[in-house]
């Protein structure tokens, strides 16, 4: 599936200086991998004997994005774990609260960018770092298949929206910015396709969180899984979403090295 950012892109010198990027080698779990290019957070990672910029600390721990400056270069950020909850300039103190207390996943704003042009902002909470989340609805790439069930358009666009999809065989799953996987079901493993010129581009997602909170999950081996699989496995490995599948990249040439190095 496609992603906001390339994996040579990445910002290589401040990876080696936070000690995630060794030998031409990110050592990150895939998942966090494609939370990064794909414009996600990370999970929480253990960073230790940090000397970047004004930081000198033996260990922190904070989840890691990638954002695109004014001149179209990659830079990492940090997100550590806030003593207090970080206020959002577009919510109210009664937003704040719904979305702090649980009782609304995500608020949605019209932001106008220029005369004349709006986009939709929806935004989140992540308890794990006390801060809010927002991105626009309009980059959240919607699958064209789950389990190889076929969405319609108007389920591609409730699931850029945040909304709750109910597929035909009772899956259940919702996109969440705050999630390294982009989503929460009630499946611990789903497969997501996109159609493509040349066929079909499966992610394979497993360890997926619970729709609620320390909800139960359902068996994830359904008949349409099952299926899924099969047309997969099938399929030339070239096809197949590489960072969805337990592969690890590596950018071991010097030549990449350099060419993203900041």
């Amino acid at each position: 599936m496609k992603t906001l950012f390339n994996i040579h892109e990445l910002p290589i010198s401040q990876l080696e200086q936070l000690g995630i990027y060794y030998q031409g080698q990110l050592l990150l779990d895939p998942h966090n991998i494609r939370a990064l290019l794909s414009g996600r957070r990370t999970e929480l990672v253990a960073i230790r004997g940090i000397h970047w910029e004004a930081f000198n600390l033996e260990r922190l721990d904070a989840k890691l994005s990638l954002f695109r400056n004014d001149l179209g270069e990659v830079e990492l950020l940090l997100h550590p774990i806030y003593k207090e909850i970080r206020k959002h300039p577009l919510l109210s103190g009664e937003e704040m609260s719904r979305l702090v207390s649980g009782e609304a996943d995500f608020i949605g704003k019209s932001i106008q960018r220029e005369e004349g042009r709006y986009s939709m902002l929806n935004i989140e909470y992540d308890g794990e770092t006390k801060e809010f989340i927002s991105y626009d609805v309009s980059n959240v790439q919607a699958p064209d298949l789950v389990n190889g069930m076929l969405l319609s358009p108007d389920e591609k666009s409730a699931f850029r929206r945040g909304e709750m999809l109910t597929m035909s065989d009772g899956t259940q799953l919702r996109h969440r910015a705050a999630e390294p996987l982009g989503l929460l079901s009630d499946h611990k493993a789903l497969i997501l396709s996109v159609l493509l010129d040349g066929g079909i581009s499966y992610l394979l997602l497993r360890g997926i969180r619970s729709l609620k909170e320390g909800g139960a999950q359902v068996d994830h081996a359904t008949p349409s899984f099952l299926r899924a699989t099969e047309e997969m496995q099938g399929q030339r490995p070239l096809r197949q979403e590489k960072y969805g599948l337990g592969e690890s990249p590596s950018l071991s040439s010097p030549e990449r090295a350099r060419s993203v190095s900041r």
